[in-house]
C-alpha cells in the first residue's frame, strides 16, 4: 500500500468546512472514491487544534499518479476551490506499508 501525508494549517474559522471536505465523507473523498485502487484516507486533527495530517491511502503510487492524471481538470478544479479553507499544505512525505 502506498500512503501519502499531508499536513494543513487551518484557521480555527474554517476547522468545521474543512473537516467537513476533508474527511471520510467529504467532497474529496468522493472524488476519490469511485478507483478501486484508493483505500481511502484518515483526517487527523493535531492536538494544538491548529492543524490536521491527512492520509491518503492507494494500491500504488503508479495508481494513484494515473488517477491523478487522468482527472487533472477535476483534481485541480477542487484543489481551488478548496484551498480557501487552509493557510498552508505541506507533503510530509509518502511511504510504502510495510506489513
Amino acid at each position: 500500500m502506498y500512503c501519502i501525508l499531508w499536513k494543513y494549517d487551518v484557521d480555527s474559522a474554517n476547522h468545521a468546512e474543512f473537516e467537513k471536505e476533508y474527511g471520510r465523507s467529504g467532497a474529496w473523498f468522493k472524488f476519490f472514491e469511485p478507483c478501486d485502487d484508493y483505500f481511502g484516507h484518515d483526517l487527523l486533527k493535531n492536538t494544538d487544534g491548529n492543524s490536521y495530517t491527512l492520509i491518503d491511502r492507494w494500491m500504488s503510487k503508479k495508481d494513484y499518479e494515473g488517477f491523478l492524471k487522468s482527472n487533472k481538470a477535476e483534481y485541480d478544479q477542487m484543489n481551488e476551490k478548496f484551498s480557501g479553507l487552509y493557510t498552508s499544505e505541506t507533503c510530509l512525505g509518502t511511504f510504502d506499508l510495510i506489513q
